[in-house]
């Protein structure tokens, strides 16, 4: 009998405890703060989403500005972009095309810098 009034006892503190604790668990995340933080997440995937289509449409630009300027074989020409930063590797003809072909990347709208490994064909 004494046992059974024990059990009863440690279990009522259990689920007293319990209740408690998921209560105040229940306070510290209420609906506000949990949109908030789902807000600030989707704003941020947004962010990223928005910088890689931007990095996306200067490299295809300063691609279709290479392949317009007479002259140049851009088959031979890597055009990448991160955090619209111009990376250009690959081979040009000689010097002046490798300072045309930064130059032509400089133009584009939005292209921060411009990091260049062109090398001369030999």
């Amino acid at each position: 009998m004494k046992h059974i009034k024990f059990r009863h006892s440690l279990l009522a503190i259990v689920l007293g405890s319990v209740l408690i604790s998921s209560s105040a668990l229940a306070a510290l995340t209420s609906p506000a703060s949990t949109l908030e933080s789902v807000s600030s997440k989707v704003d941020n995937s947004l962010k990223h989403a928005d910088a890689y289509v931007s990095d996306s449409s200067i490299t295809a630009q300063v691609k279709a500005d290479l392949l317009k300027t007479k002259g140049l074989d851009s088959n031979d020409i890597s055009v990448k972009t991160e955090k619209g930063v111009v990376y250009l590797s690959g081979f040009v003809k000689n010097t002046y095309q490798a300072k045309k072909v930064a130059k032509i990347a400089h133009k584009v709208h939005g292209v921060k810098s411009v990091k260049s490994t062109l090398k001369v064909e030999k």
